[in-house]
This record gives structure tokens, C-alpha cells and sequence, in this order.
């Protein structure tokens, strides 16, 4: 076999791209460089019309407010077998106060009073549970 037909590696312009690393995201640009064969050029994703907060910021806040929507759920059913007092308590502090804000609702609930505040902080460690077992399932 002749091997004046194999092109050397460093000729093929397929393989001679290199990634740029700092700005690694996409979408990328390929141009053409008078000593490369050729570069990426990346840049950052704009996501327009989320105002206050990034698209990751707003998830983990709505995440964070689902589980203790949860553990909201879970700690009533639980008062309501074996505790219907307090299960009446926590049923009428909902009427009252919305979930749609899971930190101000704990706090709203601590504030309430001493055995609201147990209530309150029973609510979070179950919400951190499915939240770290979430996160880690």
C-alpha cells in the first residue's frame, strides 16, 4: 500500500476542532481561523422573561414549596388517625393561611403559638427528608 494517499492527522478538519472550555454551552458557532483549521466559539444561553429570577432559582423554589406541600399532606393524615385535636387545629390554621408559600406558611404556623411551632417544625424535618431523598434517589 502506497502510503503518500494517507493524509497526515493534523490536515483533517474534523479533527482538529478544539472545544473552548470556558464557554462551553450552547448553541455554538464554528468559524474559521487563518492558523486553525477551525474553533468553537460558545456563548450563553439567554432565556428572556423570567423578571426576577433564573429558570434554575424559580424551580428550586417551587420545588422547595411542593415538598412542604407534602409533608403538609402527610403530617395531616397522619394527626387525623391518631391525634384528631390537633389534626382540627392544623385543618382550621389551613382555612386561614394559604400554602402557596411554604416558608411563610411555617413561619405564619410557628408564630401561632408553642404547639403550633411543633407542628410547624415537624413539617420541615419531613419536608428536608423528601427532599434529600429525592435529591439523592
Amino acid at each position: 500500500m502506497d502510503t503518500s494517499s494517507i493524509l497526515p492527522l493534523p490536515q483533517l478538519s474534523f479533527l482538529s476542532l478544539r472545544l473552548n472550555r470556558n464557554k462551553a454551552s450552547w448553541p455554538c458557532n464554528l468559524q474559521r481561523s487563518p492558523r486553525s483549521t477551525g474553533t468553537i466559539h460558545c456563548q450563553k444561553m439567554y432565556v428572556p422573561g423570567f423578571g426576577e429570577a433564573s429558570p434554575e432559582a424559580k424551580g428550586a423554589k417551587h420545588l422547595h414549596n411542593f415538598f412542604t406541600y407534602i409533608a403538609v399532606r402527610i403530617i395531616t393524615a397522619q394527626l387525623q388517625s391518631y391525634n384528631p385535636e390537633a389534626y382540627k387545629e392544623l385543618m382550621e390554621f389551613l382555612e386561614r393561611h394559604p400554602l402557596n408559600d411554604g416558608d411563610k406558611f411555617c413561619a405564619d404556623l410557628m408564630r401561632e403559638s408553642s404547639r403550633h411551632k411543633g407542628l410547624a417544625l415537624r413539617i420541615l424535618e419531613v419536608s428536608k427528608f423528601y427532599l434529600g431523598w429525592y435529591l439523592t434517589g
